[in-house]
């Protein structure tokens, strides 16, 4: 456990011994999968516990309804604010809305709010490493074929398990409360965790640093260029509509 936690540690501070070492151990995928659930799970402690306060505890009404007041203050700013018409809906809205919820929460469920609430914030939780899995393998597969556009070359295994090393500065999310600093820290172990990724990359298929940015970052950009485009197909519907 010692020597392996010393290899982690070294592809945090990129290491390129770390790297090496642990694509060396046995099971590189099965070890990349366990890696992303533990740091995934121990990450998002902080939120289960926030969630799980939040769902087993009771709604309150009067918090609801000064929530409402304090946006419509907020959106006086806004010229369709000053609607009579929109303020007198906004007013029936939450006329509306506050009693549904209060009798939301009187409704008598199957089972105690303290078990239903555990289950949902339970779930949430696990489902946090589930996305992480996900978004692993299919970015991953995007960022070994543009890797291989460019000239490197790496098996699907190899290079997965490789760039799981990413997840382990997200652990810095744990310190996201702490007053002042948390967002900071939080903001540092993404930012280490995109380093990781490249310097991962860069082990994996052989690239430079260079090369391997542009493998990390080429999906993302793919993505952000055909956003754009079916945003600007929407726009031009919608104009030829109406």
């Amino acid at each position: 456990m010692a020597s392996l936690l010393n290899s982690l540690w070294k592809t945090v501070i990129l290491d390129d011994a770390g790297y090496q070492e642990w694509r060396e151990r046995p099971n590189i995928l099965l070890r990349a999968i366990l890696l992303i659930i533990v740091v995934s799970l121990v990450a998002g402690l902080v939120s289960f516990a926030v969630n799980l306060v939040d769902r087993v505890t009771p709604p309150q009404l009067a918090d609801i309804e000064e929530g409402m007041n304090a946006w419509m203050e907020w959106s006086q700013y806004f010229p369709f604010s000053q609607d009579p018409e929109f303020q007198r809906q906004w007013r029936d809205m939450t006329d509306v809305i506050v009693p549904m919820v209060r009798d939301l929460a009187n409704v008598q469920a199957p089972l105690p709010r303290g078990i239903t609430g555990f289950l949902n914030a339970l779930g949430s939780w696990l489902s946090r490493a589930l996305a992480a899995i996900g978004g692993w393998l299919f970015y991953g597969a995007l960022v070994l074929i543009a890797a291989n556009l460019l000239g490197g070359s790496a098996k699907l295994a190899d290079f997965l398990g490789t760039v799981a090393l990413y997840v382990i500065p997200g652990l810095l999310l744990l310190l996201k409360p702490v007053p002042c600093v948390g967002w900071l820290l939080a903001l540092a172990g993404t930012i280490w965790s995109i380093v990781v990724y490249v310097k991962a990359t860069s082990v994996a298929t052989g690239l430079d640093g260079g090369k391997a940015f542009l493998a990390v970052i080429l999906p993302f950009l793919a993505f952000l260029v055909l956003g754009l485009v079916l945003s600007a197909l929407v726009v031009l519907w919608f104009a030829i509509l109406f």
